[in-house]
């Protein structure tokens, strides 16, 4: 049995770490909006970032589903989440507030736009151009490629009845892809994946309206201490030399991280309530 200067001399030890030993690791997670290993490598260096912030290890983890992040985040069992405007709504009202740390700034503005595409040669220019035509979602808890354009589709006369046929496809570049393929006559994406298929013979019918900017929360159960840290570390990297090295990787346009409140996302909240009962 080892002797009192042993242990007094073990936990010194992990103290001196910096990380005691209750304090594991901290989980990010993220939305499977695109392939797992591609946010998993976007999100590297902010975790890596946090890591040295916080003197204590942040890992990355992607959910299978949106609907499987909304329910763990909900469920207060990720430590930190980076969710979708829609999520988030659809997170609050089914679970109530969370703390929130910030949101993403592209190009200057906490806002951001989703296209709803078809391909070059289709005779389609407008919104009413769609009755009769496919469609493809990507997932239905997804805020540009299913809840702001399905409001949009409903404010031009088009309801999903008045589709020749619809489906959710899960991601952005998958929405993307069938599009191209001729599989589905349209589609919705978000900005970032239209503009990286575009060359390759899509066109926007139509621009969404703006909508608040992704965002980062903790869970409710979270130290406020730990949540004031985390807050200060992802806002103070608007301030760092490097900074475009941590944000350009979790989106090409990204310029910033602002502060953020649960009432910029009501004009959103009543899109959902109209769009999708």
């Amino acid at each position: 049995m080892p002797g009192k200067p042993f242990i007094f001399l073990l936990i010194w030890c992990w103290l001196g770490t910096g990380i005691a030993l209750a304090d594991g690791p901290l989980t990010l997670w993220i939305h499977p909006y695109l392939p797992a290993t591609e946010l998993t490598s976007r999100f590297l260096p902010l975790t890596q970032y946090l890591s040295r912030e916080l003197d204590r290890p942040v890992e990355v983890r992607v959910q299978r589903s949106y609907q499987a992040h909304l329910e763990m985040t909900g469920r207060d069992l990720a430590d930190i989440a980076y969710l979708g405007p829609a999520i988030y709504v659809n997170l609050t009202r089914q679970y109530g507030p969370k703390p929130l740390l910030a949101k993403l700034e592209i190009e200057g503005t906490a806002h951001f736009h989703g296209m709803i595409i078809a391909r070059t040669d289709a005779p389609i220019q407008t919104l009413s151009d769609l009755r009769g035509k496919s469609f493809a979602f990507g997932d239905l808890n997804s805020t540009m490629s299913h809840v702001v354009p399905r409001a949009m589709l409903k404010a031009a006369g088009v309801d999903l009845h008045d589709l020749a046929h619809h489906d959710f496809l899960g991601s952005h570049h998958d929405v993307a892809l069938a599009v191209l393929g001729g599989y589905f006559d349209a589609g919705a994406v978000k900005q970032e994946v239209y503009a990286i298929y575009q060359p390759r013979g899509l066109k926007i019918v139509a621009q969404t309206p703006e909508i608040p900017n992704h965002l980062f929360l903790t869970r409710k159960d979270l130290s406020p201490e730990l949540v004031t840290r985390l807050r200060q570390a992802l806002l103070a990297i608007n301030q760092l030399p490097d900074k475009d090295a941590l944000l350009t990787t979790l989106e090409d346009s990204a310029t910033g991280l602002l502060p953020v409140a649960d009432a910029d996302y009501d004009d959103l909240r009543r899109v959902i309530t109209e769009a999708v009962p």
